[in-house]
């Protein structure tokens, strides 16, 4: 049996496992926000090797920690890839963040999926 850093006492053994829920609950109910139609378009460089994949996304929300976005089927987005988000703000600006594919739900059309921000650009 594996040893497990959970108190002996069943009852407490409870309280630090729903102390942990809700510290990753609070962490998913993290403000998100939808953005301006005129800021809702991003082109995404997938890094996959040596190679870079472009790939045009809408952008369905934003945190501080990360986005979700959706792009068609036909670019396959992974999870784990790394990536370069440039989001087109107008013709004459783009901002750019390096993220991490977290998770990837594909749709008939389309794929949704998550990334989370480099730290050291948060």
């Amino acid at each position: 049996m594996a040893q497990s850093d959970l108190p002996s006492d069943p009852l407490a053994a409870h309280d630090v496992l729903l102390q942990r829920a809700e510290q990753l609950y609070s962490v998913r109910r993290e403000e998100r926000r939808k953005p301006l139609p005129e800021q809702s378009q991003a082109e995404v460089r997938l890094v996959r090797g040596s190679r870079i994949e472009l790939l045009s996304a809408e952008i369905l929300d934003v945190s501080h920690s990360g986005m979700r976005l959706a792009g068609f089927v036909n670019q396959t987005v992974q999870q784990g890839d790394r990536c370069e988000i440039r989001v087109l703000t107008s013709a004459a600006t783009t901002a750019s963040v390096w993220a991490t594919v977290l998770w990837v739900k594909p749709h008939p059309l389309i794929q949704v999926f998550g990334v989370e921000f480099d730290e050291r650009q948060a």
